[in-house]
């Protein structure tokens, strides 16, 4: 079990002399969000400064909140050099099953990916990832962590932000030419502002997570979804195993019982041991009761405030949504607030953030409120009879089995509407496969990415007409591939390894484009479309 570090606070400069010229960036908020933003900019080579109202990572002491780390953010740890010890420390299943009154509906086997450098995702405690990114953070000479400084005021002043900021040495006031708000769900930032968020709706369904260490070899590593369990007197359960010999148990909450009388260490551990067994040992890692509820804002920039994570919007946990989908936006919004600072894009590029997050958020709303409804149908009798219906035969119809829905895991946002990506081709927008092409040399696709656009050509020589960018960077990828490389190649992207067709590649690795050689004379006009035009959203079809 870690012991939570302790950052050590250092007295802000802004307490002894003037500021002199504003932070290029501020980040309000060292969670998931933040964290992964700052590292995403310092590592780009923007200063960046974070403020964090606490010491520490996680919340609350050992809260491990986020737990399931999707394909996609372990490709974007990749680049951002903590995926390894995520993945080292993490765990992986890839059985899951599903009962309903204790009896056997379906169970599922996660299907090996072979083809892609990361198979699948980890369950890793919110806090050590945060920890990872902490030091990674610490290694990078143009971040600045600050903790124990809470942002108290906020305040457009131009073309900066200032913010009063209290410490335990007093208040001082510091200014940033960009402000990247990722302080939550109750957003302090956003409050400051104004801002209030879109309620899309709420839901009366409560829960309460119990991390319990538990040191019996009789639990398989397998995720278990318990729908109306005898031990939670009919009521939904999840299990899932993290990392310390820690489990992961939520338990639906009955609609008139009180949390307060859930949480005490009495009712806890007798709900605990009716799932585990009585007489079967287990300490309580950490306990919280939740509820939840869909809300995004409407725009998720607000002059030079940029919105990131739960600050922007709120998803039910169902397929792990929420820490996911925070830092897909990180991810996101990196590399285009990097080049307007460094001149190389204008202001317009970031109005493609809210754009294409949005829709993210929006989608990761769509298919939370499915699984919600599937496991609560609540007072709805025909959603409740419909959901009866699926589970009574999903034991033996496979297409009924396939409907049952306790929660999609989170998958790659694409941006199909986005003006920053061209149509015609049925990958454009979607993220691009981090396909292993040597693994003797552990060698994958996403490895061979220039800091900002790449325009791939699978095949093993580049076209002798290509232009010159300082942004651009050519890659023939069949020189990097053995033979199975060239297969998965095939097999990911849908064409030949000899192909002669151009990937244009986003700095965020996702799809821009897919060109012809006879197309690659527009490459200049898409790169500067992309970065000095103003952006609004497609339509979508």
């Amino acid at each position: 079990m870690l012991e939570l570090p302790v950052y050590p606070y250092s007295r802000p400069g802004e307490l002894d002399r003037p500021q002199e010229a504003p932070h290029p960036v501020v980040v309000v908020g060292g969670g998931l969000s933040g964290l992964s933003a700052a590292l995403d900019l310092a590592r780009r080579g923007v200063r960046v400064v974070v403020l964090d109202d606490d010491n520490t990572v996680g919340v609350r002491g050992l809260a491990s909140r986020g737990m399931v780390w999707a394909q996609r953010t372990l490709d974007i740890f990749e680049r951002l050099g903590v995926a390894d010890e995520v993945v080292r420390k993490g765990v992986r299943w890839n059985l899951g099953r599903v009962l309903c009154r204790d009896a056997a509906v379906t169970s599922f086997r996660l299907q090996d990916q072979p083809d892609v450098r990361h198979n699948g995702f980890a369950n890793l405690q919110q806090y050590y990832v945060e920890k990872f990114l902490v030091e990674a953070l610490q290694r990078e000479p143009l971040a600045e962590l600050r903790w124990l400084n809470q942002v108290k005021t906020v305040r457009a002043e131009g073309d900066t932000v200032e913010l009063e900021v209290g410490t335990p040495d007093g208040d001082y006031r510091t200014r940033a030419q960009w402000v990247l708000a990722c302080d939550g769900a109750n957003s302090g930032v956003r409050n400051a502002l104004g801002l209030a968020p879109r309620v899309h709706d709420r839901t009366e369904d409560r829960w309460i997570i119990i991390d319990v260490i538990l040191r019996t070899g009789e639990w398989p590593e397998e995720r278990w979804t318990w729908l109306d369990a005898s031990a939670n007197d009919g009521r939904a359960v999840w299990r899932h195993k993290m990392a310390d010999d820690t489990w992961r148990l939520d338990f639906q909450l009955a609609p008139d019982e009180d949390p307060a009388v859930a949480t005490t260490e009495a009712a806890m551990r007798a709900r605990v041991a009716r799932l585990v067994g009585e007489g079967v040992a287990f300490d309580i890692a950490w306990f919280g009761a939740w509820g939840y509820r869909h809300e995004c804002l409407e725009q998720l920039r607000s002059g030079r405030v940029l919105f990131v994570g739960d600050a922007a919007h709120l998803v039910a946990p169902f397929g792990a949504r929420g820490g996911n989908g925070g830092i897909q936006d990180a991810d996101n919004i990196g590399w285009k607030l990097a080049l307007h600072l460094q001149g190389q894009a204008g202001e317009g590029l970031l109005d493609s953030y809210g754009l294409e997050r949005k829709h993210a958020a929006l989608e990761n709303i769509r298919q939370a409120r499915r699984s919600s409804r599937f496991v609560y149908p609540g007072a709805q009798a025909s959603a409740a009879l419909w959901r009866d219906a699926i589970i009574a035969l999903a034991p033996t119809h496979d297409w009924a089995a396939r409907m049952i829905n306790t929660g999609r895991l989170c998958m790659p946002s694409i941006y199909p509407a986005s003006s920053l990506v061209a149509q015609g081709h049925a990958l454009a927008g979607v993220a691009l496969p981090n396909v292993v092409l040597r693994r003797d040399a552990h060698t994958s696709l996403h490895q061979l990415l220039g800091p900002w656009f790449t325009a791939l050509v699978l095949a093993d020589e580049l076209p002798s007409q290509r232009l010159t960018h300082p942004l651009l960077q050519w890659v023939a990828v069949g020189r990097h591939c053995d033979d199975d490389g060239r297969a998965a190649l095939a097999r990911q992207l849908r064409a030949q390894a000899d192909d002669t067709t151009v990937w244009l590649i986003r700095p965020d690795q996702h799809v821009m484009a897919v060109l012809h050689t006879d197309d690659l004379h527009t490459l200049s006009e898409r790169l500067q479309a992309a970065v000095n035009q103003p952006h609004t959203a497609r339509e979508e079809a």
